[in-house]
């Protein structure tokens, strides 16, 4: 009987402070037999409290498999397990009807996982062969006594091979007009939405949540953790700023043909796709915690259709069933991109016309916002929020979220047009004009994105300490005017770092050591979430929040494994599809020498550094 007691979870200190989270031992229920032959199974069950919705019990244990419990006898269950003082706090606080029971379950190598192992180990054969082929040239090259045409296999597998795929990764050099600035916000920005998920994951199993609702959710510095949803508004604003610009500068030099076009939607649904699909076809590992690794994954089996199609956040309608919880970002910016060029070319031939159809899209996506935030009785952000069952109706919605990738279109459409003479302007100023200028220029803006973060601090304390609804006429506004406030103030800030007013922080920003990171940020993305579950599942204890370096030593190291394991995908599978493609765009070459294949890489990324956003 020791067995089982050992491995049945138990109320550990500090559970009249909030430690809720009963974990036992994992590894032991395997062995575990008793006289009656019973078989037991490691099973995890969580519900959240009234207290706050931070406030859960999450309980892992070894159960007979015919004892666990369910949704009737919960509460009973858990008031049983923890000791009197814990359930005088929590006797009319368990909110059971949100209550997730779960039993590990046995991996099953479905077809999924078939294709996924398939997947990878086609990746894996093209990188070996490509490496060694290109090691080779060199040997190859020396035996023959006159030079020879490269076969387009050559060409395709060397296209794999890690010696031009690293060098693409690393190359810092720059051509004039490239908009440095945007490789630091990037980097900083996917750095900020890291710093966000970590705490949504790791705070799922944390034993001190009292700390966070008596220290962390006071500080005037919460909404960094709670509220990092502009940091996705700027990866609109800065795709749609890269698309029009981009666009129109071809626009310019007559690039309308069918072909152009082609590749236009080919490149971006080849660039997005295969890493995107790994991710998809990933098994996940058995753990303690592993419901959240099915909870992530299991959707995937039935929708990843929708993924592939970049519809999932349509399809399906509900936002807790979608196949890889941060993949709608991808749906709404690829269904951005589709339709972006209508707007560029109204803004190409009829200024007019393409600004007031930019400007009526945005009216009537923030009334949408508006409405839905109203009839719904939904807060300004999630984590200031009473009701988050209904908020994926406002956070993955295309038509709500277009806003700021509007504005970054018109902001490109700006800069193209009036970018060069800007920066000429400033150039003929004398110094304290520009300083008079820039000044009241980043602190304008500065102080409008320190409101858009940090003014739900009252709405985000009060619904999760004090369990009461924001202002409804507040979060109307905020929901409203939000995102266009902070794409505003990230265009200007654009503008006065590529026109020379930017100081000190454009040359932060514009550091060249950015564009080895700012290649990655799309696989950081990617990856970051899947692997802090699949820590969160493995993990044979409850986590801490307090002192605040435990959660630092795990943020960076998050973030560390997240970019050696974007660089993996980059170095095989993102950089080798780059330049295959770029194969399309040159003239074929009649001899291949070691230099003509780092000539490719130089010539792949230039294609990159033109086609990418």
């Amino acid at each position: 009987m020791t067995p089982l007691l050992d491995a049945f979870g138990k109320p550990g200190t500090g559970v009249t402070q909030g430690n809720l989270v009963m974990v036992g031992n994992y590894d032991m229920c395997p062995s575990i037999t008793d006289t009656n032959k019973n078989q037991y199974k490691h099973c995890y069950i969580g519900a959240p409290t009234r207290i706050s919705p931070l406030l859960r019990v999450d309980w892992s244990g070894c159960l007979p498999v015919e004892c666990v419990p369910d949704h009737d006898e919960l509460d009973t269950w858990i008031k049983n397990i923890l000791p009197e003082s814990a359930v005088n706090i929590l006797n009319s606080s368990l909110k059971l009807e949100n209550e997730h029971i779960y039993c590990t379950k046995e991996i099953v190598y479905d077809t999924g996982a078939y294709i996924g192992t398939v997947y990878l180990a086609i990746i894996a054969l093209l990188v070996l062969s490509g490496t060694l082929l290109f090691s080779l040239q060199p040997a190859v090259d020396s035996l023959s006594k006159s030079p020879t045409q490269e076969t387009t296999l050559n060409k395709i597998l060397k296209c794999f091979a890690l010696q031009i795929s690293f060098k693409a990764l690393t190359k810092t050099t720059t051509k004039p007009g490239q908009i440095l600035c945007l490789n630091g916000i990037r980097v900083l920005s996917i750095n900020w939405v890291v710093l966000g998920h970590c705490y949504l994951v790791f705070v799922t199993l944390a034993s001190d949540k009292s700390y966070i609702v008596n220290t962390l959710l006071l500080r005037r510095n919460n909404p960094l953790i709670f509220n990092a949803y502009p940091s996705v508004d700027t990866f609109f604003t800065l795709s749609g700023f890269l698309v029009a610009y981009l666009l129109l500068k071809q626009l310019a030099k007559g690039g309308t043909s069918v072909m152009h076009w082609f590749a236009y939607y080919f490149h971006r649904y080849v660039r997005l796709t295969p890493p995107y699909l790994l991710v998809i076809l990933v098994e996940w590992v058995k753990g303690p915690f592993s419901f959240g690794m099915d909870t992530f994954h299991e959707p995937c089996k039935e929708y990843w259709w929708a993924n592939l199609l970049y519809i999932n956040n349509l399809v399906p309608w509900k936002g807790d069933k979608i196949c890889n919880s941060e993949s709608w970002y991808l749906s709404n910016d690829m269904q951005f991109y589709i339709v972006a060029p209508i707007f560029i070319f109204l803004l190409f031939w009829r200024p007019l016309l393409g600004l007031f159809w930019s400007l009526l899209a945005m009216s009537v996506s923030v009334v949408i916002a508006g409405v839905i935030t109203y009839n719904y009785k939904l807060g300004p952000a999630g984590y200031a929020s009473l009701n988050r069952e209904d908020w994926w109706l406002l956070y993955i919605k295309p038509w709500i979220r277009i806003t700021p990738y509007i504005i970054g279109i018109l902001g490109g459409w700006i800069y193209w047009k009036y970018g060069k003479a800007l920066k000429q302007r400033v150039q003929l100023m004398p110094e304290w004009k520009k300083i008079s200028v820039a000044v009241p220029c980043w602190t304008i803006t500065g102080v409008t994105q320190w409101a858009v973060v940090f003014g739900l601090y009252n709405d985000i304390k009060m619904v999760n300490l004090e369990q009461k609804a924001p202002s409804m006429v507040g979060s109307v506004s905020y929901q409203t005017f939000a995102r266009i406030a902070w794409a505003l103030a990230m265009m200007v800030q654009i503008y006065l770092c590529q026109s020379g007013l930017g100081g000190f922080i454009n040359s932060l920003l514009s550091w060249k050591g950015w564009l080895v990171f700012s290649r990655l940020t799309y696989g950081v993305y990617l990856l970051h979430i899947g692997l802090m579950s699949i820590m969160l599942a493995q993990s044979r204890h409850s986590f801490y929040i307090h002192p605040d370096y435990e959660m630092g030593v795990r943020y960076l190291g998050v973030l560390v494994v997240s970019y050696l394991a974007a660089a993996v995908v980059y170095v095989c599978l993102e950089q080798p599809l780059a330049s295959l493609e770029a194969l399309t765009y040159r003239k074929p070459q009649t001899t291949t020498t070691r230099s003509d294949v780092d000539l490719e890489a130089d010539k792949a990324l230039t294609f990159i550094n033109k086609h990418t956003d």
